[in-house]
Order: C-alpha cells, then sequence, then structure tokens
C-alpha cells in the first residue's frame, strides 16, 4: 500500500477509534490509606511502553478517615499505578471491574528531600475479595514461575544454552494455566517466556521476529510484549539488522520528505514486513539516535511531528507525539512549565505568567542542602544588581513550609521571591528536579533558555548579561 493510501485510510481509522472509544468501560476503586488522610491519591499510566511518558488518569483526596473512591473510564487493559506522594505500586486493570483495596500504612513524612527520581518506599496494596477470574492473580503467580525458574536456571541458559530447559519451563507454565482465557494474560506470559529465548540464544534472530513478531499484532499496552520489543529491537537500526545498519540513514534523515523515504529502506528488511511495526521500529530507532547524535536533532523532531499527524496507526502516533515532547521538554524555546505556589507569609500565591515581561531566574532549594545555600549567598549581589531588569525566584522544596517562611524571616538578605512547592511533586518531575540546587534560566516570554543554567557561582551572570543585551 503506498503512503498516499495509507493517509487516506487516516480518516477512517479515526472514525473506527471513535466508536471502540464507545466501548470504554467504568472502572470503580474503594479504599483506604491510613495515615494519608488529607493527601490526593493519583492513578497514572504511561501514554506509551517506549518512552513511559506518564499521564494522570485521575485523582482523588483522601478523606478524613483515610478512606478514597473514584470511578474512571477505561477502553483497554493497563498497568496502572497509584501514587501517594512519591509512594507507588502498580497493578493490572480491568475496564468493567470494581477494585476493592487496602494500603498498608507508612510514614508519608520521613523523607526529608523531596525528589521524584529517588525511589521512595513502595505503597503495599491488598486487593479484596479478589475471586479466582483475577488477572493479578494469574500474571502475579507467573512471575514467581518465571523468576524463580530464572534465578535456578540463569548460568545453563545464558552461558551453556541448554534449551531443554526452556522447553520443560514452557510445559510446566502451559499445563498450570491451561484454563486461562484471557488474551492479555496469555500474551504476557508467551512473550516474557519469549525473553528466555533471547537469554538462551534458543532461536536465531531472524526466527525469533518470524514466532513473535512477523504477522502478528503489535501489542502496545501488554508490558510483556512491549518489553520483548523494546529489548529485540534496541539499536536496530544502526547495529542489530544485518541489512539497515549497512546504510547511511543521516542523508535520508536529513532531506526532503524523510518519513515516507525511511519506510521504503526500512522495507528492506524482511523482519519488518508488517507496516505498523516496521513504523514503530522506525520511531524507536529515531528516539536513540536523537540522543546519540545531536546533529540529526532537529530533523528527528520534525520527523516525530510528521508521524504525530500522518501515521495511519493511532497508537504509532500518540508515541510520535510523546517522543517528541520527551526530547524538546525544556529544550531551549520551548514554553516553561507553569506553576502557581504560595510564598512567604502566605500573603499572595505567585504564578510563573505573573513574572511575564521580565527574563526570570529559577531555582529549587532546601534549607538543609548547604550547597543550596551558598549559591544563594552568591545570588544576592547578583540580585541586587539585576533586579530592576531580572526576576529571582526561588521555590523551596522542604516538606513543611513553615520551614522555608521561618528561614525567609532569619535571612532578610534573600529578598526576592521565595515560594514553597506546596508538595506540586508534578512541578518537579515537569523541571527534571534530580538534584540541589537547580537553576534554570526563562526568557522575558516564558521560554527556556537554558536548563540546567548555571548556577551563581559556575556562571549564571554572563548568561544573564547575554540575555539583557
Amino acid at each position: 500500500m503506498n503512503r498516499q493510501s495509507l493517509i487516506n485510510l487516516f480518516s477512517f481509522i479515526t472514525l473506527i477509534s471513535f466508536f471502540l472509544s464507545a466501548y470504554s468501560q467504568p472502572v470503580t476503586i474503594t479504599g483506604s490509606a491510613i495515615g494519608a488522610e488529607g493527601k490526593t491519591i493519583k492513578l497514572i499510566t504511561w501514554g506509551d511502553l517506549i518512552t513511559f511518558t506518564e499521564k494522570k488518569v485521575i485523582e482523588c483526596v483522601i478523606d478524613t478517615m483515610g478512606n478514597f473512591s473514584v470511578t474512571f473510564d477505561l477502553p483497554t487493559i493497563s498497568y496502572i499505578a497509584l501514587a501517594i506522594d512519591l509512594h507507588r505500586s502498580a497493578l493490572y486493570m480491568q475496564p468493567g471491574k470494581t477494585y476493592k483495596m487496602k494500603l498498608a500504612p507508612i510514614n508519608y513524612t520521613d523523607n526529608l528531600e523531596v525528589n521524584p527520581f529517588i525511589l521512595s518506599q513502595n505503597l503495599e496494596i491488598e486487593l479484596i475479595n479478589l475471586g479466582d477470574n483475577e488477572l493479578n492473580i494469574w500474571i502475579n503467580a507467573y512471575d514467581d514461575k518465571y523468576n524463580q525458574f530464572l534465578l535456578d536456571n540463569f548460568n545453563v541458559l545464558y552461558l551453556e544454552h541448554k534449551k531443554n530447559y526452556l522447553d520443560t519451563f514452557r510445559i510446566q507454565v502451559n499445563g498450570s494455566y491451561k484454563g486461562i482465557d484471557q488474551p492479555y494474560s496469555q500474551n504476557y506470559m508467551r512473550y516474557k517466556t519469549a525473553g528466555l529465548e533471547q537469554i538462551a540464544r534458543a532461536a536465531g534472530h531472524y526466527n525469533l521476529a518470524k514466532s513473535y513478531f512477523i504477522d502478528q499484532p503489535v501489542l502496545y499496552y501488554n508490558v510483556e510484549y512491549m518489553q520483548f520489543f523494546n529489548n529485540y529491537f534496541t539499536k536496530y537500526m544502526t547495529a542489530s539488522s544485518d541489512i539497515l545498519r549497512k546504510i547511511d540513514l543521516t542523508p535520508i534523515i536529513k532531506g526532503v520528505a524523510p518519513y515516507p523515504k525511511l519506510m521504503k529502506t526500512l522495507a528492506a528488511d524482511s523482519v519488518l514486513k508488517n507496516e505498523d511495526l516496521r513504523e514503530l521500529v522506525l520511531l524507536k530507532g529515531l528516539f536513540e539516535l536523537f540522543y546519540s547524535n545531536p546533529g540529526l536533532q532537529d530533523p528527528i523532531i520534525e520527523i516525530f511531528n510528521t508521524i504525530s499527524k500522518e501515521s495511519p496507526w493511532e497508537m504509532n502516533r500518540v508515541v510520535a507525539a510523546n517522543m517528541k515532547e520527551k526530547v524538546t521538554k525544556l529544550r531551549q524555546g520551548t514554553p516553561a512549565p507553569d506553576f502557581t505556589l504560595i510564598g512567604r507569609g502566605k500573603d499572595k500565591s505567585h504564578s510563573l505568567k505573573d513574572f511575564l515581561g521580565k527574563p526570570v531566574v529559577l531555582n529549587f532549594w532546601t534549607t538543609f542542602c548547604q550547597g543550596c545555600l551558598a549559591e544563594m549567598e552568591l545570588e544576592v549581589p547578583l540580585y541586587e544588581k539585576y533586579k530592576d531588569k531580572v526576576e529571582f525566584i526561588s521555590i523551596c522544596t522542604d516538606r513543611y513550609w513553615i520551614k522555608m517562611n521561618y528561614f525567609a524571616m532569619i535571612k532578610p538578605e534573600f529578598a526576592w521571591t521565595l515560594l514553597h512547592f506546596s508538595d506540586n511533586t508534578d512541578l518537579l518531575v515537569d523541571y527534571e528536579v534530580r538534584a540541589y540546587p537547580l537553576y534554570v534560566m526563562i526568557d522575558k516570554e516564558g521560554n527556556i533558555v537554558q536548563a540546567p543554567a548555571p548556577s551563581p557561582g559556575e556562571g549564571l551572570e554572563k548568561l544573564i548579561e547575554d540575555l539583557i543585551h
């Protein structure tokens, strides 16, 4: 099918997708989380399982008795995380089901440093009245068998390539789960077991593709299918494919109309016979090239943009859009994530939009971070010198607002805008606050100039001078 025919199908597939979305069914979750009274519980899923772009499904406030209840529409079986502050745990949810659960009590205020990129204590979820025909039971039981088998037999699989061990495991699994008629769990087990074939090198590269990819549907939402996909096609275009690794893709990527030309080039590989799979492999390959070849970044972004609009496959459009969002996040010229936070004295809230018209020096800090305080001391003369031309904003991520406020009172020389993050961990994710202090430079239109930016002790003043002159 040529490209024009594929594009002509776009509106038809969009219409079909609309009707399919009408079959979304409600899911209800009720439960208790003792110790988290008054906190927000969020349900989070992943927009795709290549970029792992997080998408909030729904949220609610846990009541004074520690109880919560939410209902939302779910179009397909999905792996969904429950999160309270930085604590989370995930489970599989099916459309049309009701889940009753109990979250084990934990200390939600034990961590002084708030960093969403550092693993916190997991939530322990107990599902109540599951019944026997439950996806989470099947998957957890299979995972236990798989993990024990891999622990006991890794050396004979990886080093000795004894395929008969793998055959024995497959027979045991098929016997144990013969009565399961749930496609998701069947495919979950099938593709996770396929990973063992890779470890044992039980089949050649092409034969693996023939068994698991060629003329097979792309299971975008199945965790183990996508895990196997990611492993199999890592560096596929540049190293793994006997055909594609010999082709210089750079002139095609930089040339005119690269999307259809790349699709035609990848068609030379018989593993990529299926066009939807081919396009997904192209996306993954471009995503890898973006970070390994800076000279291709701008044209790759344009290809992501094209595929996100023109691909005949809805989920590939989603993946392309997520990739574009991921690689352009905090890039120079992109809008800085907005926020609305309370300041010292809780007199009023401040939004980033309030400061449009002047460049902004933004930094994230804590009162117990000695490096933060040292840099803020160096920021004092910069503030005095540039306060008429530049806004200075410091966002404190101490657990409690009162600590920031007390600190502000004993350090009057920090006279610029001090704000408290107010448990807004999403803001820390938006700005990728992985360590403190973190400085970001924003222009007067509210767009990123540099993130992360140099701190006052590392050349911030030069960046300010370059921006205001």
